[in-house]
């Protein structure tokens, strides 16, 4: 790799930094990245919905990261569709979307939003394969699946609206289970059941009301009580 232009000697700098700055002369290096860049075109939606969109909270490209087939790509304008399960990006040169290949995909970010990918496992209670955000990592996790659906109503015209389906998951000792209610989620954490039950009442936490923040409130503190 030609390195002409870079005044650093990487083997000057500790070792985070050198990876750091290692990785991104690769990148410059190989610019543009013919290893992205691969994916079927994505074909955006033709026709418009009366109510909602596909995506994943907000129908436009923002900022991300992907690693993809183990090299990791960042500042990439991403967007997420919920309908289909595809990542998509521009191309090069913004004259098309790709789709990139969902088996090559290992994680991805859309601005502070993490999605890792489960893969097809032997664990009877692993949810079946596709992305999940992330909501919360400790010695418990806490996995967030959404996706859309589309609905049509017929009056004169045919309308499509936009159907939105979440599922919660807690993954606690290599387990899965999931957490939709607050009776799923007192038998998830059985073996401190009486004290989340008045850990919740204290803090006054409906898992109805929000229910991202109490899950991620709920496992960090179960995990205070289990270092």
């Amino acid at each position: 790799m030609n390195a002409q232009g870079q005044s650093t000697n990487i083997d000057s700098l500790p070792a985070h930094l050198a990876f750091d700055q290692a990785v991104r002369q690769y990148h410059e290096y190989l610019s543009p990245e013919a290893g992205l860049y691969r994916g079927g075109e994505y074909p955006w939606y033709a026709f418009a919905f009366k109510q909602g969109h596909p995506f994943f909270d907000q129908d436009h490209m923002r900022k991300g990261s992907v690693l993809y087939k183990g090299i990791l790509y960042k500042d990439v304008p991403l967007i997420y569709d919920l309908i289909q399960e595809n990542l998509v990006t521009n191309d090069v040169y913004n004259t098309y979307f790709i789709a990139l290949i969902h088996d090559e995909i290992d994680s991805f970010t859309i601005e502070n939003n993490i999605f890792i990918r489960l893969k097809d496992a032997r664990d009877p209670t692993q949810p079946r394969a596709g992305f999940y955000q992330q909501l919360y990592r400790g010695r418990t996790w806490i996995l967030k699946k959404e996706w859309k659906t589309i609905r049509e109503e017929i009056s004169n015209t045919v309308e499509k609206y936009i159907d939105t389906h979440v599922s919660w998951y807690l993954k606690k000792d290599g387990r899965f289970y999931p957490v939709n209610n607050r009776k799923a989620l007192l038998y998830a954490l059985r073996d401190n059941g009486p004290e989340l039950k008045k850990f919740m009442r204290k803090n006054k936490l409906r898992l109805n009301d929000d229910k991202d923040n109490i899950l991620i409130k709920v496992a960090s503190w179960y995990d205070s009580l289990h270092p």
